[in-house]
């Protein structure tokens, strides 16, 4: 196999040059590369890396408009992303007709889940998008960054699987030997509170003594923040000790917020939404990103949600049409004309079985009581946000109206946007003065990732500690950052319910078999009279 970095040195110093330029990553320089290849190398299908969708549907746009490789008669061009439907994907396999080149666009989902038999040209701009952890700001990043010396051994590998290949790497030879051997270990780039709750678990001290003897310990401060996370939500108490709560969190293998949405979403009669949201978060939502027809797909989604303002209702709704559609036999067919993955419904599907049994494991499901015994309010809006609330927190976004339009603030990082991927992307006002997220992510700006319009109530009843003000007369939240006003009968009724709701979790600490749905029945019913009211705001 040939390896070309520098072809010539003329195009070592036009690469070098662009280098200095910030533009040897430009898609113009890899357009020029594929129009070389197809100019003037032999036959063989050409596949390139790029860091995510942005880039491949701006050389998609490229490639279409350009004199020579424009020519769909002699040039197949075919985008490869996770998010793409797999009819989609499978094009990819396929081999052109004679006197017709193949080119692939696609992410590291190419490096090594897949063979594309046929590729005999790589070429390899030398970055990924990589997930990262910011422990200061306490967010995910989600940015190109350079890739590791093993990833582009194995995009080299991707050129001639099955015959000699040529391998095209657009950086310089000092960037290919200053990268990273191996990727950096996932202890070190991503939170760290499910792992920190099994250490309290398995009663081996403290946590951050004992992930400072790991070969890599990770950030002292990424560790005190997932702590301060397991505090946030009742995992943990002032000590770092296991809270009932927690207790229950350590026996579901899921991340200690999905496991909080379960155990309440059981115990406040609303299981089968919080079943699909908690399957949508361990694994992927099932909505696709298809090819030229992302308006029709957004809207698709958009109608899902109704006036919900809900990524992750339009989520359950979504599933629930699907389920009724397979029954029907129309499964695939509902899938195409909504713009949803079949896999990964079906996926979500065996998660929610599985889930079920957990649950059922540790008594806060009984399955020969029927599903109804745990839906009763699995269509009331109010209920289903207040679990959401109670998984999510304390991912939570002020809604401030400036004028016409609403703008969104975190406690960490103040203003972020909506992701515009969600369906609250094109709303301008929203009825409600709160919002939780599944993530907050840093790409080209700070975005909220599948959120959900949330009222007062929903804060109050399943989020954080509540702390009387020093004024006295409300209440506040996450340190100060949000504070409610209330009478003092309302509030003394939030408190009194959530002591309510702890002293449940410790009896069935104490008593496996305690039947929680319905020794807790007066604290829902309260729960669900609380949430239909007027805001507190």
């Amino acid at each position: 196999m040939l390896i070309l970095i520098f072809t010539t040195k003329v195009i070592a110093h036009l690469q070098e040059s662009l280098w200095k330029l910030g533009l040897v990553h430009s898609l113009i320089w890899v357009e020029a590369t594929v129009e070389h290849i197809c100019r003037y190398e032999r036959d063989g299908a050409v596949l390139v890396f790029l860091t995510g969708w942005d880039d491949i549907s701006k050389l998609l746009d490229k490639v279409k408009g350009n004199r020579f490789l424009g020519d769909p008669e002699k040039f197949m061009v075919l985008p490869l992303h996770g998010s793409m439907p797999s009819i989609n994907q499978r094009e990819i396999f396929d081999r052109p007709p004679t006197n017709k080149r193949k080119i692939v666009l696609a992410t590291n989902i190419a490096e090594s889940s897949i063979t594309i038999d046929d590729v005999v040209y790589v070429i390899d701009c030398g970055k990924a998008k990589e997930t990262s952890y910011d422990a200061l700001n306490k967010l995910a990043c989600l940015l190109p960054s350079w890739i590791s010396k093993a990833s582009a051994h194995q995009r080299r590998g991707r050129a001639g699987r099955v015959q000699p290949g040529v391998c095209y790497r657009l950086y310089p030879k000092m960037i290919h030997d200053a990268m990273l051997q191996y990727q950096l270990p996932e202890i070190l780039r991503t939170p760290l509170q499910e792992l920190c709750l099994h250490i309290k678990s398995l009663q081996l001290g403290a946590v951050g003594s004992f992930l400072a003897k790991a070969l890599q310990p990770p950030d002292s401060l990424a560790v005190q923040n997932a702590i301060e996370l397991l505090k946030t939500i009742g995992a943990l108490d002032d000590r770092e000790e296991l809270t009932p709560l927690g207790r229950h969190l350590c026996t579901l293998p899921l991340d200690p917020n999905i496991g909080k949405m379960l155990l309440m979403g059981s115990i406040f009669q609303c299981l089968n939404p919080a079943l699909t949201i908690a399957a949508a978060l361990a694994h992927r939502d099932p909505f696709i990103l298809p090819i030229d027809r992302k308006e029709e797909a957004d809207a698709a989604k958009r109608s899902f949600a109704g006036d919900s303002f809900s990524d992750h209702i339009a989520v359950v709704k979504a599933f629930e049409g699907w389920k009724d559609a397979k029954h029907n036999g129309s499964g695939k067919s509902f899938c195409w004309d909504n713009f949803l993955s079949p896999v990964t419904l079906q996926m979500m599907e065996d998660m929610r079985l599985q889930f079920v049994d957990l649950l059922s494991n540790i008594g806060f499901v009984d399955k020969s009581r029927g599903a109804n015994a745990y839906n009763q309010y699995s269509h009331d809006l109010e209920m289903v946000s207040a679990i959401l609330c109670a998984g999510l927190y304390p991912n939570v976004v002020q809604c401030k109206r400036r004028g016409k339009r609403t703008t969104f603030y975190t406690k960490e990082v103040g203003k972020v946007d909506i992701h515009p991927g969600s369906v609250n992307a094109g709303v301008h006002l929203f009825p409600l003065p709160y919002m939780v997220y599944s993530e907050k992510v840093k790409t080209a700006s700070i975005y909220i990732r599948d959120s959900t319009n949330i009222s007062d109530y929903s804060l109050l009843l399943f989020g954080g500690n509540l702390i009387p003000t020093k004024t006295g007369g409300g209440i506040e939240m996450l340190g100060g950052y949000l504070h409610f006003s209330a009478s003092k009968s309302v509030l003394e009724l939030i408190r009194k319910l959530r002591r309510e709701l702890d002293k449940l979790l410790n009896r069935k600490i104490d008593n496996p078999a305690l039947d929680v749905s319905s020794e807790g029945k007066g604290v829902v019913s309260a729960v669900v009279e609380l949430l239909h009211s007027p805001n507190v705001h």
